[in-house]
């Protein structure tokens, strides 16, 4: 399985692919700066600039799970470049989800990285128990709505995690085909897709198969 980066984004327990385990992983084509593709509607808002990295290709995980689990989501990252003028500020996110009803969004935070890691953590994370996640390498991140997000200086690396949090409703699959997140920057409104698929079954016992980029 290919990773992010791991010399600056550090995944968590990371699981290898394919293997036959409850919980499994697939990326695309994940490299340092997982960030955004534009959004399908656009309505609204203007595409993404070069203040965020953009063109990465898709990736996610995909788990089978009982109903009453709550989990967080974390390793939906978008990159934010030297070359930003100014500040972002968040406005939204939300996962773009099928209706399936599998599972249910109970929330969204976001933590700008490495600036609101916790100490002793080195990096984002792929899964975490509960919502808002519990393990102190999870810790720190705050609603998503009105978080002003800096440009990193030259030879730093800055990006937005947006952790979400989903509880198993009902038996069946759910599937996730990214991850919408709305900012303003230099007065204007932008739309971005993180390209972060995920996919859920429940029980536990189910077989699930994985969300591809189709």
């Amino acid at each position: 399985m290919r990773t992010l980066n791991e010399t600056s984004i550090p995944i968590t327990d990371a699981r290898s692919r394919w293997t036959r385990t409850k919980t499994r992983f697939f990326v695309a084509c994940a490299v340092l700066g997982v960030t955004a593709i534009l959004a399908s509607d656009g309505a609204g808002a203007d595409p993404p600039g070069d203040e965020l990295k953009t063109g990465q290709g898709a990736y996610g995980w995909y788990a089978s799970k009982d109903v009453g689990s709550k989990f967080t989501d974390g390793l939906n990252l978008i990159t934010v470049t030297p070359q930003a003028r100014g500040p972002l500020r968040l406005i939204s996110a939300r996962p773009l989800m099928d209706d399936g009803g599998t599972v249910r969004v109970i929330g969204i935070l976001a933590r700008i990285n490495p600036d609101m890691l916790p100490p002793g953590s080195v990096g984002s994370f792929q899964e975490a128990p509960g919502f808002p996640p519990a393990r102190p390498h999870a810790a720190g991140a705050v609603p998503v709505e009105g978080l002003i997000v800096q440009p990193p200086k030259q030879g730093e690396n800055r990006w937005i995690e947006l952790q979400i949090g989903y509880e198993v409703v009902a038996p069946g699959r759910s599937a996730r085909r990214g991850v919408e997140l709305v900012y303003e920057y230099e007065g204007a409104q932008h739309r971005a897709v993180v390209p972060s698929y995920l996919a859920v079954c429940a029980p536990s016992t189910a077989a699930c198969e994985p969300e591809y980029d189709k």
